[in-house]
């Protein structure tokens, strides 16, 4: 047989498809994988790493399985409250599913969920950090109320349920897709009111003629979530005050902070925290927060935790460092319990 050079060309052409085809064939599968094990499409570095492994021949499908259940992002997975559902886990898929993945620039998960065996990773928090927030709420909650300010779509809020809380409000300045999904799921009671927090509405202008803001909220609740929201308020002090008199016992806060042992709270030009998000205003020190909350009523007002910015691992969120009048500042995140 006679090999013309056209032949050759169109055979390593074909060659050169074959391989492409192969690896793209690889992609599928490590995918599916990923999606299997942890919930989620594999990173950039992740796939490109394992293909070549598999392409080389250095490692199996079944290695790759193993190495993923064997992570650390798998076991954290695991740990992770499971919240309880009557639907099948193929019909909690069919409803996840079925949200659109964006709706008017909300994303769908915002926080991570794990509704029994079926996992639906967030957007913008990790379950790392979720799970370390969560540690401030008390594990038994019964016959508590607790209100949980900009609930996004609910998970502290469906936490606190499942804690036995007798009655949990949901509030945010839209329903989130994610709540409503969540909420069937759950066949939750959790009650859900669209509410703004600051009633400047800075930011908000076109809402102002639409919703209420919180100062409608004349019940008191024992206990009372403010996770990832305070440096959003351009009134944060206001804010919290309103929220001092609706706190029966208890006001845990999770927020940025700036590592410093100075009482300030510092001012974020438009951008400057999160590029993609123009509603950030001020981020506190933690003994400005602290002192704060004991002029305003609480008794007990200490920060008991932080946590590192960039472990947060947030898929838009990034880590940022800033250097201004001679003080190096550092974003952290910081977990605060005011006590009445």
């Amino acid at each position: 047989m006679i090999v013309t050079k056209q032949n050759q060309k169109r055979l390593k052409s074909l060659h050169k498809t074959c391989v492409l085809l192969e690896e793209e064939l690889l992609k599928i599968k490590i995918s599916q994988l990923y999606k299997k094990i942890l919930g989620r499409i594999p990173d950039k570095n992740g796939l490109e790493f394992y293909t070549k492994q598999l392409t080389a021949g250095t490692k199996t499908l079944s290695d790759v399985e193993k190495l993923l259940l064997d992570s650390d992002e798998c076991r954290i997975i695991q740990s992770a409250p499971k919240f309880k559902s009557h639907y099948s886990d193929g019909e909690i898929t069919k409803i996840i599913e079925s949200v659109p993945e964006q709706t008017n620039g909300v994303f769908t998960w915002y926080h991570s969920f794990r509704f029994g065996d079926v996992y639906a990773p967030g957007t913008i928090t990790s379950l790392r950090y979720q799970m370390w927030v969560s540690s401030i709420i008390p594990e038994n909650l019964e016959n508590k109320t607790v209100l949980d300010i900009g609930t996004a779509d609910g998970f502290y809020s469906f936490l606190c349920e499942s804690r036995g809380a007798k009655k949990v409000v949901a509030v945010d300045w839209l329903e989130f897709p994610g709540f409503t999904a969540a909420h069937k799921i759950l066949n939750s009671n959790v009650e859900f009111r669209k509410l703004i927090v600051d009633k400047s509405y800075v930011g908000f202008p076109s809402l102002k003629s639409k919703i209420g803001t919180i100062d409608e909220i004349k019940e008191k609740f024992d206990i009372v979530l403010l996770f990832g929201v305070l440096y959003h308020l351009p009134n944060p002090v206001m804010v919290l005050k309103t929220l001092a008199n609706i706190t029966h016992k208890m006001l845990l806060i999770s927020s940025h902070i700036i590592d410093s042992k100075e009482p300030a709270m510092y001012y974020y030009p438009e951008g400057s925290l999160t590029p993609s998000d123009t509603t950030n205003w001020w981020i506190p020190t933690p003994s400005c927060l602290t002192d704060i909350g004991k002029r305003l009523g609480f008794n007990k007002s200490k920060m008991v935790d932080t946590y590192d910015f960039d472990s947060q691992k947030s898929t838009i969120l990034q880590q940022t460092e800033e250097v201004k009048s001679g003080i190096r500042r550092l974003h952290k995140i910081g977990l605060f319990k005011m006590e009445v």
